[in-house]
């Protein structure tokens, strides 16, 4: 962890969110924003998941998503209506990376590890809920985010990244996917408190039924 001044930490956070702000899906600026402005919403994150026998699991084993954590090999030998089945699929069609930016302007380890562990939770929501990797997609699901953690990064993602939609996205994201992330955000089981890696040989639906979490509409008649 890197630990900055009061001064750095403005500069900083101003840098990141006029440049965010100029591109809401710059991974890299919404990162450190999220760092630098996030740690009261993760104080009560961690608060959240000490009250869970699972999340309070996750918080003493540390467990990481990453390339060399995750058994692609397995994974794509397991049935096809398990979780972890599933989550290789939207990992090899997108040709997506389990790799994510490493945590830096947190300066609490344990609060640090909580940043680190949203990060990598976030393509086992797009598992989930069956979002897609397009911008509106994307957008819909950085609102279930805010809904369940409260993090202000996510704020402005979930604001300013419909600008750069077209009219028909537009439409589909605000009739449809916003109502269904703050829907599906408020109903559902806190993400954080659950421990994905114990779920891959679990039915993906009875998951979505535990977790009380519901598919991302994608059109304007779903």
């Amino acid at each position: 962890m890197i630990k900055l001044s009061s001064t750095q930490k403005i500069l900083l956070t101003a840098g990141s969110a006029v440049g965010a702000l100029v591109n809401p899906l710059r991974g890299d600026l919404i990162a450190t924003l999220g760092e630098t402005t996030g740690n009261e919403a993760l104080k009560a994150m961690h608060y959240k998941m000490k009250q869970s026998t699972e999340g309070l699991d996750v918080l003493k084993n540390k467990p990481r998503v990453t390339e060399e954590t995750m058994d692609l090999s397995y994974l794509s030998s397991l049935p096809p209506q398990t979780f972890g089945y599933h989550y290789y699929r939207f990992m090899n069609s997108n040709q997506l990376s389990a790799k994510r930016a490493t945590t830096k302007f947190v300066e609490n380890d344990e609060l640090g590890y909580v940043m680190t562990r949203y990060r990598e939770n976030h393509d086992f929501l797009h598992t989930l809920t069956g979002a897609g990797v397009t911008v509106a997609e994307e957008v819909a699901l950085k609102w279930y985010e805010l809904v369940q953690t409260n993090l202000p990064m996510c704020t402005l993602s979930a604001v300013f990244g419909p600008l750069q939609l077209t009219y028909a996205e537009r439409q589909i994201l605000l009739r449809k996917q916003i109502p269904w992330a703050l829907a599906c955000g408020r109903a559902s089981a806190f993400f954080m408190n659950i421990y994905f890696e114990r779920y891959f040989e679990k039915d993906i639906n009875e998951l979505r039924r535990m977790m009380r979490i519901s598919v991302m509409p994608k059109t304007l008649n779903e």
